[in-house]
């Protein structure tokens, strides 16, 4: 095969495969996202389907406005520091946890303003089984999970209409501020029963009022309502404001729990939430009997260790250890033989001749001769103790001061 062949195989075979994943990658791109973000009306998106404009809208005109990214059973009732009067939920998509449901009713109880704009009351316990916020054109009941609701609790025999196109018309109701308010609704409500209705336009019920405790909801049946889309051709940014500004004095927070927004928390907050809980308070009462039993007791944990000794390594130390040891002995006449045999290796160092130690004897009347008067006396001594006289402590310094003396002068 020559390299001209070759190089045309090379390209042929990468073209074709270029063309193969180009295929590929057109086909799985054109397939249309089922992501359900897409359809939440939450506040952080700005396509005709989010709530952003109406969150901006507050905000301006507002103090307090603010977004919530916890679950329900973190917020702080009415009456104490930091806490909101209002909270509103557009099309959750999460289900209600029983948790967030008992605080809920608490928090509503002391004085709380839940504005809910959902089209199925809000699901307590479980999913719902479309992701979406809004119902199918023509869809009937049945498309939606059958399961226990938050307005259900409170008002049974509420029920909602189909989904249609865009009505808008003008609204009265104790609800609507003064002048002329022009709503836009897809779905309003089709039977409220004892609950009073405090928005409608036209003939169609859009929002009505359930007390709880101090606090209300103020259920909405479309939350299309608080939609981008919706507030273009419609007052209903104007009224939402009204419902939430005439309610307390707290502030108002827009729920993003529920739309798969949660705020991340670090180790330490997730520790002290877990702690208070009733399995928290249980490893709490464990640690602290465990503590108590510690102290109590004083336990142990491992072997008692005594602390090494210290690591000597003068001369002196060394030498204060050795005559320690034949003080002790009373070895005078061992002593006397160590510092004679030290001096018998000093003397051949500097003779450069081997002196045996066993002529000790020798060696020392050799130096003696010398006339050192060091030597004479070590020469004296030695023979005291060689014939198993006892020296005094006086004599034996002497003769050790006589053998470094002569030491002293064997040095050149």
């Amino acid at each position: 095969m020559t390299s001209q062949t070759y190089n045309r195989l090379t390209a042929t075979v990468s073209t074709a495969i270029f063309l193969i994943v180009s295929v590929l990658l057109a086909s799985l791109s054109t397939q249309q996202s089922a992501d359900p973000l897409l359809h939440r009306t939450s506040t952080f998106f700005t396509d005709p389907s989010g709530t952003r404009a109406l969150f901006l809208v507050m905000q301006q005109l507002l103090p307090g406005v603010g977004q919530w990214r916890r679950p329900l059973d973190s917020l702080r009732l009415p009456g104490t520091s930091d806490a909101s009067s209002t909270l509103i939920v557009a099309g959750p998509a999460r289900p209600l946890s029983a948790n967030q449901m008992e605080h809920l009713e608490r928090w509503l109880s002391a004085g709380g303003q839940l504005i809910l704009l959902s089209a199925d009351g809000w699901p307590l316990g479980r999913r719902v089984s479309s992701a979406r916020v809004e119902r199918r054109p023509g869809a009937d009941d049945s498309d939606f999970a059958q399961t226990e609701t938050l307005l259900s609790r409170y008002a049974p025999s509420l029920r909602w209409t189909k989904a249609g196109q865009i009505n808008t018309g003008r609204a009265f109701g104790s609800s609507i501020p003064n002048g002329e308010i022009t709503l836009g609704w897809r779905r309003s409500f089709a039977a409220t029963g004892d609950a009073k209705v405090i928005a409608a336009a036209n003939n169609a019920m859009m929002a009505i009022e359930i007390p709880v405790g101090q606090g209300r909801i103020v259920a909405v049946a479309d939350p299309m309502m608080a939609s981008n889309g919706a507030l273009r051709r419609s007052d209903n940014a104007v009224w939402l404001t009204s419902l939430a500004a005439g309610w307390g004095q707290g502030g108002i927070l827009f729920d993003e729990y529920h739309h798969g927004f949660g705020q991340k928390r670090g180790t330490a907050e997730l520790t002290a939430a877990f702690l208070m809980t009733p399995w928290g308070w249980c490893i709490l009462q464990i640690a602290a009997a465990g503590l108590l039993y510690i102290f109590a007791y004083r336990r142990r944990f491992g072997r008692i260790r005594e602390s090494p000794p210290p690591d000597r390594r003068s001369p002196l130390d060394l030498l204060d250890a050795r005559a320690g040891v034949l003080q002790a002995a009373a070895a005078q006449g061992l002593a006397a033989e160590l510092i004679v045999q030290h001096l018998c290796y000093c003397r051949t160092r500097t003779r450069s001749k081997n002196v045996d130690p066993a002529n000790w004897n020798q060696e020392i009347t050799s130096l003696a001769k010398t006339g050192a008067a060091s030597a004479a006396t070590l020469q004296a001594l030695f023979k005291k103790v060689k014939n198993g006289e006892k020296l005094t402590e006086r004599e034996f310094v002497d003769f050790g001061r006589s053998a470094g003396e002569t030491i002293k002068g064997l040095r050149p």
